[in-house]
């Protein structure tokens, strides 16, 4: 399994309705093709200096290099356009690839 990570952080004027856009519009979307999307917020337990705004993350969960690929290569992509249409500034955005090793119980 691979997950790629997109890393948002949104500030407070625009983060009640970027949730929602990308809950209810962007995510249903994109989720058709990958194995599963979530969208999570991060909580710091040490506060990052000169962090502004709050961080949220949108994981896609991708069985295999194909879907992955659609994500990097398109999905990524749209998605940004798509939020950048509703919300022109105000969030920044990075992305990080992670790749399953072992879980343990």
């Amino acid at each position: 399994m691979h997950i790629y990570n997109i890393t948002f952080i949104v500030e407070k004027e625009i983060e009640k309705s970027w949730i929602e856009h990308i809950d209810m519009v962007l995510l249903p979307e994109i989720s058709n093709n990958v194995h599963q999307v979530d969208l999570l917020k991060v909580t710091f337990e040490e506060n990052p200096t000169n962090l502004q705004g709050s961080t949220f993350t949108v994981q896609f969960y991708c069985s295999d290099e194909s879907m992955i690929n659609w994500v990097k290569e398109i999905g990524h992509q749209m998605l940004l356009q798509k939020l950048y249409r509703k919300f022109p500034k105000n969030w920044v955005a990075f992305a990080s690839r992670l790749d399953f090793i072992k879980s343990y119980k």
